[in-house]
């Protein structure tokens, strides 16, 4: 099965992927560190308001991870064409 096939299959998914050693020491750190201020914090509201800023870090860090995606897709498609247009001028 080729590529595209297996993409409109549902076979790959762009949103997963497997994280690096470096990414998941951060994100091991940074759960350490939300666990540390949530055991300090005393009111349900300053509990509240952690957990409504780590919900608007998720939607960032998603909402970055798309548009990325996207810029680097479109970034490879042009470099596809200038191969491509560069094969066809010489061929």
């Amino acid at each position: 099965m080729t590529t595209l096939e297996n993409f409109y299959f549902g076979n790959i998914n762009p949103s997963e992927y497997k994280q690096s050693g470096n990414s998941k020491k951060k994100l091991s750190e940074m759960t350490r560190l939300l666990d540390e201020l949530r055991s300090i914090l005393t009111t349900e509201q300053q509990k509240e308001k952690i957990e409504q800023i780590e919900n608007c870090q998720l939607s960032l860090i998603a909402l970055s991870e798309k548009d990325a995606f996207i810029e680097g897709f479109k970034i490879s498609v042009r470099m596809t064409t200038e191969i491509y247009a560069d094969t066809q001028q010489r061929g």
